[in-house]
């Protein structure tokens, strides 16, 4: 997995972005880059999917899910948009966060979940805006409370903030 491909690719989307508030507005971001997003009902432990079809794409996600969850779904599946889209044309993503190994997956279709998944996490938890809002807050990292806190801000789960902060070595 090429962190820095990965991480060079989210910061030059986020460059085009004036309005850089929290939360990310990731919605916008996907429209902003040609990809439309439509809410889908979806069979149960279906999270999204990415469709690209003659130059046209759509990431559905499962309009049952709760926001955080829909939220980092979109986020992952412009991850496959952003980073995979010459590699395949559909992308159907089953709990894709916790993935069990036997899954089934090629070695390329773990690279590419784990990559779509960092992709998520960088984009929704940008490293400058969430050292930012770190300094802001009194507390410490490896309390509930703080994670909590930081995954309320950036309208991410807890355990989403967990590995961000984890991935970048500030736990």
């Amino acid at each position: 997995m090429n962190l820095k491909l990965i991480n060079s690719n989210v910061n030059a989307i986020l460059r085009g972005f004036q309005d850089m508030t929290l939360p990310i507005d990731i919605e916008k971001i996907a429209k902003a880059r040609g990809v439309e997003i439509v809410p889908f009902p979806m069979t149960d432990g279906v999270s999204g999917m990415l469709a690209i079809q003659e130059g046209k794409a759509t990431i559905g996600y499962n309009q049952s899910e709760g926001k955080l969850r829909s939220r980092f779904t979109i986020a992952h599946e412009l991850g496959h948009y952003e980073l995979h889209k010459d590699k395949s044309h559909l992308f159907v993503d089953k709990q894709f966060i916790y993935r069990s190994q036997s899954s089934g997956d090629t070695p390329d279709k773990k690279v590419m979940e784990q990559e779509a998944n960092y992709f998520a996490s960088a984009i929704l938890m940008p490293t400058s805006l969430l050292r930012r809002e770190i300094d802001k807050i009194d507390i410490d990292l490896r309390s509930e409370e703080a994670i909590d806190k930081l995954a309320r801000i950036f309208q991410v789960s807890p355990t989403a903030m967990t590995v961000r902060i984890s991935s970048l070595g500030l736990l």
